[in-house]
């Protein structure tokens, strides 16, 4: 009985070791407050009505100069300079629009990337009713900041991209050059 309870904990000892099941290790922790403080910020300027004046600021704090975008309705916009920088030139162009921030479903981090769940009510297209969005976005992170991005909008709008915007931008339908960026 001994041995089989020494056994048991020795298991347990390595099960708690095994990296692939830490939780919340410090940089993690740090990660993810990185990620929703992005986001925090990016809803602040959308509730405000203030995307455009306020992006730049938000870019220059959680964004690397080194930024690679993934999302296919971000990773080919027009324009010259960094990722970054078409990044922002794409939200200080579009029309004000006050949105209700995003609602967090989860967040979760394995070593320097954080994936984060969240819903949004999106503006009707025409008459009809908000839909309610779910959207997958998943960041590395380096040295405090966004280095890479990657997304996913539950479904997606047919004939329309298969990504969502970050928080404050308007819908796949309402996106400048939206069919040319992410070709079905």
């Amino acid at each position: 009985m001994r041995q089989l309870l020494t056994s048991a904990l020795a298991m347990i000892a390595m099960a708690v070791a095994t990296p692939a099941l830490a939780h919340d290790l410090p940089s993690e922790a740090a990660n993810k407050q990185v990620v929703l403080d992005f986001y925090r910020a990016l809803d602040d300027a959308g509730a405000a009505g203030a995307m455009s004046t306020r992006i730049k600021g938000i870019a220059e704090r959680y964004i690397s100069p080194d930024y690679v975008q993934h999302a296919e309705a971000f990773a080919n916009l027009p324009g010259p300079g960094t990722p970054r920088d078409r990044l922002v030139r794409m939200f200080q162009t579009m029309p004000a629009m006050k949105l209700p921030p995003s609602k967090t479903i989860a967040v979760m981090a394995e070593g320097d990337r954080v994936m984060l769940l969240t819903a949004r009510e999106m503006p009707p297209e025409g008459a009809g009713a908000p839909t309610l969005s779910y959207i997958f976005n998943m960041f590395r992170l380096r040295g405090g900041r966004l280095v890479e991005h990657w997304d996913v909008q539950q479904g997606g709008a047919p004939g329309g991209p298969p990504t969502m915007p970050p928080p404050g931008a308007p819908g796949p339908s309402q996106m400048p050059n939206a069919a040319a960026a992410s070709p079905r």
